[in-house]
């Protein structure tokens, strides 16, 4: 089907009424919004080794779900000068490929989103006992804090998570496990929403995990990336069927991190 990339924003914004499109980051970053799409590359970040991945495979619009100049907004002039920006600036305009961010939206929407592609990722199917917007607590059979982790890092293992950090005591019962959307989410609330283990993907060390220590209740730390990659590529699923017949790439992303081990 012939299709522009302004197409897939008025998509987005039909299914997305939830989100303030006075004051989202979902908007075009890079190009003409009326260019023609001849291919679609989705992916987590709009990194520049990304981006180059995308044009090779023949991808003029580029969908991220996270900023392309390292701001939430895309508005910080304390990256412009740095080498990595002006790189990426410069491809962009040699290209004239279409950057455009799906991060508003696609955080909430139901089933396929962020947060409920997360939770299947990780096997919690039950109903939930406790739900926000972001958040939400999910019960799972009683097991010790240590299995857990270890059943999490088996699921993020493929995303290139090598291993899952784990706050508190191994041997501590948990059967109500908090889950939430990327930053947004918060251990607190989980604590406040009655889960008695939770896992989250930004946190600031001598506070939460001090404090998760003194309340008692087990945490799980995983890559920021590694919890919304599962969404991204139902991203990338959705977006073929509702533009049938558009070619649409995954590119993934993946964690960033390794582990080295001292010798």
């Amino acid at each position: 089907m012939s299709f522009t990339a302004r197409d897939v924003d008025r998509h987005m914004r039909r299914i997305g009424p939830y989100v303030d499109f006075s004051a989202t980051c979902d908007t075009f970053k890079s190009g003409d919004p009326d260019t023609g799409v001849k291919g679609v590359a989705v992916s987590w970040m709009s990194t520049t080794a990304a981006l180059r991945n995308a044009h090779d495979r023949g991808c003029n619009l580029f969908i991220t779900h996270e900023p392309t100049f390292y701001a939430h907004m895309d508005d910080d002039p304390a990256f412009d000068q740095d080498a990595c920006t002006r790189e990426k600036r410069a491809f962009l305009d040699q290209t004239g490929m279409v950057v455009y961010r799906c991060h508003d939206v696609w955080d909430r929407f139901p089933g396929e989103g962020i947060l409920d592609s997360w939770a299947a990722c990780l096997g919690l199917t039950a109903p939930a006992v406790a739900n926000e917007a972001f958040m939400r607590v999910v019960p799972i059979e009683p097991t010790s804090a240590g299995e857990w982790a270890r059943e999490v890092a088996r699921r993020v293992k493929p995303f290139g998570q090598e291993a899952v950090l784990l706050v508190g005591d191994p041997e501590q019962r948990v059967s109500r496990v908090g889950i939430g959307t990327g930053a947004i989410a918060s251990g607190r609330d989980y604590v406040r929403m009655d889960a008695d283990v939770g896992i989250v993907t930004e946190l600031i060390w001598w506070r939460e995990a001090r404090w998760f220590q003194d309340m008692g209740v087990p945490l799980l730390v995983v890559d920021h990336t590694v919890s919304e990659e599962p969404g991204i590529i139902n991203l990338a699923s959705y977006l073929r069927r509702v533009f049938e017949g558009a070619r649409v790439e995954y590119i993934p992303t993946h964690c960033p991190f390794r582990l080295i081990h001292a010798t």
